[in-house]
């Protein structure tokens, strides 16, 4: 047949016995380094904005402030029933935003995003309320007319709207409502018109916010579109002070965002900063309480009990 020996079998002098200690440390210094790997590649991977050094070191903004998510609730109001930090939340903003944007007469400020479900409705809502509840005079415009939802976030009817004052066919006193909050006036949307744009870009609509400069408000609040969907906020930029842009935490890529930023500094306004929203405070614990003392927002959340005020 064709087999041959080819070697010899060497018998051992010894018997075998594996080096546990060398084989646990050569496994966990695998498991290490694989671990590490991942870790890299994973934040690598996921360029979200999930911080506020995101937004002064990435997109070179002032941070205005934080939002804290609401679990159960899409549309959280301050004139409802919220937690004590989301409402905390914005009254630090509202601070930063009147220290940021100058104290004479009516101060004029667009809220955007750079695409849609960050939360720009809902805090423009809660910054007018915010305003409103702090004394000032606030009238809180609905610009985005193509999808219209501060009527559906304040419980309000869009029967008449920005778009019928637009198009001439209503009255500027026609448009506004009374809400709950005697310092709260909202204009909502409107029926959804063919050309909103040209509406925004119209003499009407630069009339109508010099006239508001010149009327009785403190503030006038400004929803707009997403800048990367439609250019309405871009067409509004030049006509207001400043420019609040909403991050969603770790919802908006950064690339998505310098895009956005660059798009609506086109139009040359004043960015005042950007509002880091729904931020989830329990799953970035650590970072939160050791960089911004989110370990003490339960210190005045709520009242002692009789018993530990006896004590």
């Amino acid at each position: 047949n064709n087999v041959r020996l080819m070697d010899r079998a060497v018998v051992p002098g010894s018997p075998y016995t594996p080096d546990i200690r060398r084989n646990f440390m050569v496994g966990a210094l695998a498991g290490l380094l694989l671990a590490l790997g991942l870790v890299v590649a994973i934040d690598y991977l996921d360029d979200t904005i999930k911080t506020p050094e995101d937004i002064t070191r990435r997109l070179k903004l002032p941070f205005l402030g934080l939002v804290p998510a609401v679990k159960g609730n899409n549309h959280p109001l301050l004139s409802q029933e919220v937690p004590h930090e989301f409402g905390e939340a914005f009254r630090a903003l509202r601070t930063s935003l009147v220290f940021s944007s100058g104290s004479e007469g009516t101060r004029v400020i667009a809220v955007t995003s750079a695409q849609p479900l960050e939360g720009k409705t809902t805090t423009a809502c809660n910054l007018a309320v915010a305003l409103a509840l702090g004394g000032s005079r606030v009238m809180l415009i609905d610009a985005d007319m193509r999808r219209p939802g501060l009527h559906r976030t304040l419980g309000l009817q869009n029967e008449v709207g920005l778009s019928h004052v637009l198009t001439g066919q209503a009255r500027v006193r026609e448009a506004v409502q009374r809400t709950s909050e005697p310092n709260l006036y909202v204009m909502t949307a409107g029926r959804t018109p063919p050309n909103p744009s040209e509406l925004l870009s119209s003499a009407r609509m630069q009339n109508l916010i010099a006239n508001l400069k010149a009327g009785p408000f403190d503030w006038v609040i400004i929803d707009t579109p997403p800048v990367l969907a439609v250019t309405d906020a871009v067409i509004i930029a030049p006509y207001v002070a400043g420019l609040v842009f909403v991050v969603g935490a770790e919802m908006t890529r950064r690339a998505h965002a310098e895009r956005a930023i660059e798009t609506v500094q086109g139009g040359k306004p004043n960015i005042v900063g950007a509002v880091l929203n729904r931020v989830d405070l329990n799953r970035n614990k650590y970072y939160y309480s050791r960089y911004y003392g989110y370990h003490y927002k339960s210190y005045y959340g709520s009242e002692p009990s009789a018993t530990n005020a006896a004590a």
